[in-house]
């Protein structure tokens, strides 16, 4: 009898777990870019907390896993992705990482990104297609992706002028010292606002738009399927476009 009360002690200790539905929380390990790029991060000091930060603040209540962030500088961040160093990149799409050598596995889309065209307003132009900018020069930002104008880019028929991020591009803009440039519509949008440039910066509209996914090292593939229960849960009930809405 008491054999059987211990094997009765043991197989609860094990199976209990799977019992209750629940499973032992995980800490991950998620690259944050040290850069200021709001309305996704902001400064250490700043009281807003960012679009990234409060999507994992709301996946902790549903996965009650932890979240580590590592600041990085971008190029950092995605070496420490296939190093294994970081285990998340908070938002990515598999267009982005193609090239990458470790690709990773990603969750379901819970958002989309948008490109847009901000153009300092004395040379705004109404754009359909690339061809209607041939021969003009557009700022970007070093190692990223133009799906749309890339092509357009590598052939010499517009002139990519690269800077190190989206706030250079915004500043280069405002002194005049470019007529437009490529950048995220949330990120053009916050910093029009911010800026009070409503009469000096104009956005176009999205001229390319990619679903936005967490992206997990395959190390950490086990963990994709409760995340994304966690994400359809969170798109259903709203709280995903509140975040995003919180700073519109």
């Amino acid at each position: 009898m008491k054999r059987f009360a211990i094997f009765l002690g043991i197989a609860f200790f094990v199976f209990s777990p799977f019992l209750t539905g629940k499973i032992r929380a995980e800490t991950f390990r998620v690259m944050r870019y040290c850069e200021s790029f709001p309305p996704y991060y902001f400064n250490s000091d700043s009281p807003q907390s960012g679009i990234v930060r409060d999507l994992f603040t709301a996946l902790t209540k549903e996965t009650g896993d932890n979240f580590e962030f590592v600041d990085v500088p971008y190029k950092r961040g995605l070496y420490k992705f296939d190093s294994g160093q970081v285990d998340i990149e908070p938002m990515a799409n598999p267009v982005w990482r193609k090239h990458a050598k470790v690709p990773g596995v990603y969750s379901i889309p819970f958002a989309v990104s948008e490109q847009i065209i901000l153009y300092n307003s004395k040379y705004y132009q109404m754009v359909n297609m690339p061809d209607d900018l041939l021969g003009e020069t557009i700022g970007t930002v070093y190692g990223y992706t133009y799906p749309v104008y890339g092509p357009y880019f590598e052939k010499g028929m517009l002139t990519a002028y690269a800077v190190k991020n989206e706030n250079k591009l915004v500043q280069m803009l405002l002194a005049g010292r470019l007529h437009q440039a490529i950048m995220n519509k949330d990120f053009a949008i916050y910093a029009v606002k911010e800026r009070d440039a409503e009469g000096q910066l104009i956005a176009s509209e999205p001229c390319n738009s990619v679903k936005m996914m967490i992206r997990f090292h395959p190390s950490k593939k086990k963990a994709v399927p409760r995340f994304d229960r966690a994400l359809k849960k969170l798109i259903a009930d709203g709280t995903i476009n509140k975040i995003y809405e919180k700073y519109r």
